[in-house]
């Protein structure tokens, strides 16, 4: 199998060896990864470089936490 080089991936603090998000690390997009990178820190994941293999098998793992539902009644509408 031929070397598909490295990824950085936005792993999930909250659920380990799961990430929501990747990126190849290529040098021609190195401003815009970077970019992508920033985004993801501000938004609190753990940033990890990682063979593309591994990224896609993280990327597998994730599941999308539920939003809390909060129920309104039609008088507080009102």
């Amino acid at each position: 199998m031929e070397d598909e080089g490295m990824c950085y991936v936005a792993a999930d603090p909250e659920q380990p060896g799961a990430a929501w998000a990747a990126t190849v690390d290529e040098p021609q997009y190195a401003k815009d990864t970077a970019k992508e990178i920033a985004h993801w820190v501000r938004q609190g994941a753990n940033v990890m470089r990682v063979p593309t293999a591994e990224a896609r098998e993280m990327l597998c793992k994730w599941v999308r936490p539920e939003k809390k539902k909060t129920k309104t009644s039609q008088a507080e509408l009102l």
